[in-house]
């Protein structure tokens, strides 16, 4: 209820920069353009869920990150027809499906299972496809209370011309997989630059990005990062956007790996997630990834997805499985393919049946399930050490807490950067025309200005882009202080405060006005250089504010008859 409260309190601030501003352009002027509906649009944004998008090239396993996150085989991973749809996940109580239409027709809600029905190569299922832009999926979800989250198609590698409309520019590299999806495209009426189309729109309607690589930061992967982030670099910044490693269970079983003794690594206790964490720090030492991603994390997707919706049923197999002795079922899986498919003496489970679960939830997924029944777990004990060996629990609180305690901050830079850019169309449209800029949009763009000094919202906003592109020098405890008195943990007054829930009022009081001091104490500093400088004034001001807002509501609990004692 708190959080609840404080998120309500906080976007209710920010949007308070939209009021103005629409107070700013006064009544409708022609020569206005659009900006009074974007300026509506963005004070509607603050209310609303916020936008995450999933995004990555082709096959990364988007989809498969989405269904972990949300608990649930929503997104589909199955049919190549519908990975070349946008696809929109929100909250609602029951299970519905809204279809958007490429000719503009109305929306239409159609049963919950009917695409799974249309996708067939041919016939009228396949003529409906075609004529459909974006899916709306409807699920009751915790998640989806907070957020919106839109499964992408695919993102381009490199800035496409007519040469590069192959699947390589969205980066299949499979031959096989690359001529699969070359047909399947065509059966649609799309091509890979449309593709890229649909996912770089939907991206510049996100509020926030989860960026996708299937093991690792790859060339292609990277040439996709380095270009959107020369496009879109306003949305793919590391305030907005972290990347996620999403099948880092593939790992296993190690090949070539050696331990601390230098010898091969066993697979009995070898960890993929910890190579995987690993590989995503030697990532973000690269200042082209840093200046994209807030972080890269390490997921097992298709394992997330398994421990939370996995049938019953399937344990069966795998407690037959888990009575082999270890050592001999981690050499049988050495090679992954034979496990599959090659039947073996004294083996309960058959090939098939062994096929199908790695299908479902990989070959370390198998071999810890085993582990972990055998050592004497239940099925439920055991899908909660899967899920947390998984990853998805730390990158779901990591969505909630950078993306969802900054939600309001967030849309409220989204919504400044698309004024922005009308102000800018204005005014370059009325050069060519040879005419003078509309005052409309003269009055907004010095408001915007005077605002990213004196507002809380656009001040912080600028704070942290300038200690995300690396430009300010503050020690580790300093930026931690900056991270979160702007909001990081929280908007509440405790969380800025970085202090236990329970801490007392006078606690809160003496640590924001002691905080202030400090502040003040660095804004002073005479060698401090001017980037510094100026994000210090903005967390001086943060945490006087703070220590305002302890102060009177002390005062409207207890009075002011004590002021004096707690300072």
């Amino acid at each position: 209820m708190t959080d609840s409260l404080d998120r309500a309190t906080s976007a209710g601030a920010h949007s308070g920069v939209f009021a103005q501003l629409a107070r700013e352009l006064g009544p409708t002027d022609p020569a206005a353009g659009d900006l009074p509906a974007i300026v509506d649009a963005a004070r509607a944004r603050m209310a609303q869920p916020m936008r995450v998008a999933v995004a990555g090239q082709i096959k990364r396993g988007k989809s498969t990150l989405v269904n972990a996150l949300l608990g649930a085989e929503v997104a589909d991973t199955g049919q190549l027809e519908l990975t070349f749809n946008v696809c929109e996940f929100h909250h609602a109580e029951h299970p519905r499906l809204l279809v958007h239409f490429k000719d503009g027709r109305p929306a239409e809600e159609w049963p919950a299972d009917a695409l799974s029905r249309l996708a067939v190569r041919g016939g009228q299922g396949l003529r409906r496809l075609r004529t459909i832009r974006k899916l709306e999926v409807g699920r009751p979800s915790p998640l989806l209370r907070r957020f919106r989250i839109v499964d992408t198609p695919g993102l381009g590698s490199v800035h496409g011309t007519d040469a590069d409309n192959t699947l390589s520019f969205l980066g299949i590299a499979d031959p096989v997989e690359r001529e699969d999806a070359v047909r399947v495209l065509a059966e649609l009426g799309e091509d890979a630059q449309s593709v890229h189309a649909q996912s770089a729109a939907e991206m510049d309607r996100a509020d926030a990005v989860v960026f996708v690589f299937s093991r690792g930061l790859g060339r292609a992967d990277q040439q996709a990062v380095d270009s959107f982030a020369g496009a879109y670099g306003a949305v793919v910044s590391p305030l907005k956007a972290f990347g996620v490693l999403s099948r880092s269970d593939q790992y296993w079983p190690p090949v070539e790996e050696t331990g601390p003794d230098g010898m091969p690594a066993d697979p009995l206790d070898y960890d993929p997630m910890t190579r995987a964490r690993r590989i995503a720090e030697s990532y973000m030492e690269r200042p082209a990834v840093r200046r994209v991603f807030r972080t890269v994390v390490p997921v097992a997707g298709l394992l997330g997805v398994a421990a939370q919706c996995m049938p019953s049923n399937a344990f069966d197999p795998l407690a037959d499985l888990a009575k082999t002795e270890p050592r001999r079922l981690a050499d049988l899986m050495e090679d992954v393919n034979l496990f599959c498919e090659r039947e073996y003496p004294g083996l309960l489970v058959p090939a098939a049946v062994r096929a199908d679960l790695v299908e479902r939830m990989g070959a370390w997924g198998v071999f810890l399930a085993c582990g972990l029944l055998r050592d004497g777990m239940g099925e439920d004990a055991v899908r909660q050490a899967l899920l947390e060996r998984s990853g998805v629990p730390a990158l779901r609180d990591l969505i909630t807490r950078h993306f969802g305690n900054r939600a309001a901050l967030i849309k409220l830079d989204h919504g400044q950067r698309e004024i922005a850019a009308e102000v800018s169309r204005l005014r370059a449209a009325a050069l060519l025309a040879g005419r003078p800029a509309p005052a409309a949009a003269d009055r907004v763009a010095g408001l915007l200005e005077r605002m990213r000094v004196t507002d809380p919202g656009p001040s912080e906003l600028a704070a942290l882009g300038a200690y995300y592109n690396g430009r300010i020098h503050l020690t580790g405890e300093q930026e931690a202080q900056l991270l979160a008195v702007t909001g990081e943990r929280g908007a509440s007054c405790v969380a800025r405060l970085g202090l236990p829930a329970d801490a007392p009022v006078d606690l809160l009081l003496t640590t924001a006005r002691r905080r202030a001091d400090q502040w003040a104490g660095i804004c002073s500093d005479p060698l401090l250089d001017r980037p510094t400088s100026a994000v210090a004034r903005v967390v001086l001001r943060s945490y006087e504010r703070v220590a305002d807002q302890i102060g009177r509501a002390r005062d409207l609990l207890y009075g002011d008859d004590d002021e004096g004692t707690s300072q």
